[in-house]
């Protein structure tokens, strides 16, 4: 049976292809990649070896799509879109915008990546969309580009975050970047649970872990490590290693002290301290108080310094006018 394809006569087509598809001028399609049925792909396409492509997929002009990724069916990636290398891209999702993805990520079906900003005073505006490497996104997630800002306009993901289902990414968010937890073994070290909402201007430190359903205000910062409950209302800056319950400060995140900083499970006296540093920065009235405040805590040995530092760091560099979250047991 005759394929019934429309294949530019500039185009370069080694691969092998189903039926019913456009390939536009100057395409490249490598031997070893697989095109399915109905697909429409652009102008000035470049196809590696190894993609597999499913079908009814639309694949913008001047998209390069890097050996071993695989693209589902029924996607939309549009133009200006950047891949990299072995990505996964389940079926009915969208790309678009001024978007760059690195390498090993993978999108369940319906993610919609980098529409424009759900800001009502700048609807016009687009920035940019930056998604680093080994990130995981569940289904239904959004994630939109920046707007236009003196904070910047970009909204960026960095590496090794683990995000579930219906979680939306807002304008001007940053994920997994800035603070880092140093000596982290964990293979994912931010963790954002199902039903998150994530507003404008958020921050979370690498290895935060939110929990089910957690909202997080406009220009909140989460510090490396915090662990955040489902459900909360988290509308101030939460400093690292913090545990959240509702909104309120309750204790400290043991976890990532053990498993990132090398505290012994059973040193609970070590552990406390780093607690007690928690308590102190959330008790502080302003940021430059609570760093006085921390001062004493220099010193106290390898570990504690460098938790210290990790706490410090944050309260010196999240300037956005909001304070620290209170700490109530």
């Amino acid at each position: 049976m005759e394929k019934l394809n429309s294949i530019s006569q500039s185009a370069h087509v080694f691969g092998k292809i189903g039926n019913f598809n456009t390939i536009g001028d100057e395409t490249y399609i490598d031997d070893n990649a697989v095109i399915g049925n109905c697909c429409n792909i652009g102008d000035c396409v470049k196809i590696g070896k190894n993609v597999i492509i499913g079908n009814n997929v639309s694949i913008g002009n001047g998209i390069c799509i890097l050996p071993d990724s695989i693209i589902g069916n029924n996607v939309t990636i549009k133009e200006g879109v950047i891949l990299g290398k072995n990505n996964i891209i389940h079926d009915n999702c969208v790309l678009r915008g001024n978007t760059s993805i690195g390498d090993n990520n993978e999108f369940l079906p319906g993610c919609i990546i980098g529409f424009w900003p759900k800001d009502i005073a700048d609807h016009h505006y687009e920035g940019k969309l930056i998604i680093g490497n080994d990130n995981f996104f569940g289904e239904n997630t959004i994630i939109n580009v920046g707007e236009d800002s003196r904070f910047g306009d970009e909204t960026k993901i960095g590496n090794k975050v683990y995000s579930m289902d219906k979680v939306t990414i807002n304008h001007n968010d940053r994920i997994a970047v800035g603070n880092p937890i140093p000596d982290s073994q964990r293979a994912f070290m931010t963790i954002i649970s199902s039903g998150v909402s994530l507003a404008g201007h958020v921050e979370v430190e690498k290895g935060a872990n939110l929990g089910m359903q957690a909202v997080v205000h406009q220009f909140c910062g989460i510090g490396a490590g915090a662990m955040i409950g489902m459900n909360a209302n988290v509308s101030k800056n939460v400093p690292p290693f913090a545990e959240v319950i509702g909104n309120k400060v309750v204790d400290y995140n043991r976890r990532p002290l053990v498993e990132n900083l090398g505290f012994d499970t059973f040193e609970e006296e070590y552990l406390e301290l780093v607690g007690d540093m928690i308590k102190t920065a959330c008790k502080a009235g302003e940021p430059q108080e609570a760093l006085d405040k921390l001062q004493k805590y220099k010193g106290c040995g390898y570990w504690y310094d460098k938790a210290q530092a990790v706490i410090a760091s944050f309260i010196k560099n999240i300037q956005n006018g909001r304070e620290l979250m209170k700490f109530e047991k």
